[in-house]
């Protein structure tokens, strides 16, 4: 029997312009509104039912009761009652993925005396060698399972984690008060101290052995480790002594060594106090001046720091103005470390071991030309203002008053001396040659011993 061709293309028509069912959309939005049009008598309480982002099962199990209920109050058969028994499905399903969710984080994340453990893969590699820290031995990483501490970095056997006994250096760092260091060179106090313990695992440390036990160390090797002689290994960042788990010979640059004799050389600690010196490397929590005001005459590469550090504060208060410079992400994207530009007093060990080596220098010349040529070349709103000398900005270019002269300088010029007290501006020359005290504190010493007249 033949078909008429134009008769199938109608019929094709008709079938396209039928709404779409449940079962036949899969692409798009999962949400029920997107599959089925809401009845109309369903429009007020449809708000109240939807499914938001962020919820949690307590909430969506009440959305789940209050469906029921609506369910059971509808008609048989309705619309309305389709509609409802598809949203209760796909709550149910949302409590499903919620409860999925909360055991695999659950299962992922161990915290462990402050750790926050997370299992690795099996099939990562790594670069160099992985060690438990609490038993020393290796970690087969393609074969064993093993945890790492996010915050510090401690590693273990899935075997160890119940016999942990080292706090997260995280944990410690932060109730020390701010990421303080201990400013003392090796407080040593001697192993009597310590009982003969290990100051982590508490095991048995002497520096002497029995002459029967040095002798029966031949027959077997593994006697020290057994029990018996266990040499002690002195952290030269706490003082303590430790065993050979607990301290493996690890180096790092003590920051009391360079606070008080400016000494990079690496020494020797324990697993503990090697993370927490990681850790807090790179935190900017010394206040250099304070600790050792000294170094800064002995040392002309830190003085030279200083005072590129003073002056591009001042330098920030014009680029902080500025929109031009807002828009280029100036002062804060110079490629300069962040602490840097928020003040000019704080320094990290790791700045110091860059200044030793001629990293810092570098990095801070280039931003310190940036910031200058941008107020003084590059922005005609910044050059605008040297030269309107415009009063609308706190930050401005400055006359000398001593002199007279219409020139105008800058704070951080070489040739320009703040007032320590009112941060006027003057010639360097000038200040020293007339030996003249400020005079704006001086007006202003004068107008607070002038009594208020009556008016």
């Amino acid at each position: 029997m033949n078909i008429n061709a134009d008769h199938i293309e109608k019929m094709n028509r008709e079938e396209d312009n039928t709404s779409p069912t449940p079962s036949s959309s899969t692409n798009g939005d999962d949400s029920s509104e997107s599959r089925t049009v809401v009845p109309l008598t369903l429009r007020s309480i449809e708000n109240s039912l939807q499914i938001p982002k962020t919820i949690d099962q307590h909430e969506i199990q009440e959305l789940i009761e209050k469906c029921k209920e609506m369910v059971l109050e509808s008609a048989e058969c309705s619309e309305e009652r389709k509609w409802l028994v598809r949203r209760l499905i796909e709550l149910r399903l949302r409590v499903q993925e919620l409860r999925e969710t909360s055991i695999e984080k659950a299962v992922e994340t161990c915290v462990v005396l402050g750790h926050h453990f997370k299992p690795q893969k099996l099939y990562i590699t790594t670069s160099s060698p992985v060690y438990c820290d609490h038993c020393s031995a290796g970690i087969w990483t393609m074969l064993q399972s093993w945890y790492m501490c996010n915050d510090c970095g401690y590693s273990c056997h899935m075997k160890c984690m119940s016999n942990i006994r080292r706090v997260c250096v995280h944990v410690i760092a932060s109730e020390a008060g701010g990421y303080k260091y201990t400013k003392d060179i090796c407080p040593e106090k001697g192993l009597s101290a310590q009982a003969y313990r290990c100051a982590e695992c508490n095991s048995k440390i002497t520096f002497t052995v029995s002459r029967g036990l040095f002798f029966s160390c031949f027959a077997s090797p593994f006697k020290f480790a057994e029990g018996g002689w266990i040499e002690p290994r002195l952290c030269d960042y706490s003082g303590l002594y430790y065993c050979y788990r607990c301290h493996w010979n690890s180096s790092i640059t003590i920051p009391a060594r360079v606070i008080r004799n400016w000494d990079m050389e690496p020494k020797r600690v324990s697993r503990a106090a090697h993370q927490l010196l990681n850790l807090l490397q790179s935190k900017p929590v010394l206040l250099l001046e304070e600790l050792n005001e000294k170094l800064f005459s002995l040392i002309p590469d830190l003085a030279l720091i200083k005072r590129h550090r003073e002056e591009m504060q001042m330098m920030k208060q014009y680029l902080i103005v500025c929109p031009e410079a807002n828009n280029q992400g100036l002062p804060w994207k110079t490629g300069l470390r962040k602490h840097m530009i928020e003040s000019c007093g704080h320094y990290s060990i790791q700045d110091l071991i860059d200044l030793q080596n001629g990293a810092l220098q570098i990095e801070l010349q280039s931003a310190y030309d940036i910031m200058r040529n941008h107020i003084t070349d590059t922005c005609n709103l910044c050059k605008a203002r040297k030269e309107l000398f415009s009063v609308y900005f706190y930050f401005k270019g400055h006359h000398c008053e001593l002199c007279g002269n219409n020139e105008i300088i800058y704070p951080w010029d070489t040739t320009a001396l703040m007032c320590n007290v009112c941060s006027t501006v003057y010639h360097r020359k000038c200040k020293s040659k007339q030996n003249r005290c400020c005079p704006k504190c001086l007006r202003r010493e004068k107008r607070q011993l002038t009594p208020n007249k009556v008016q």
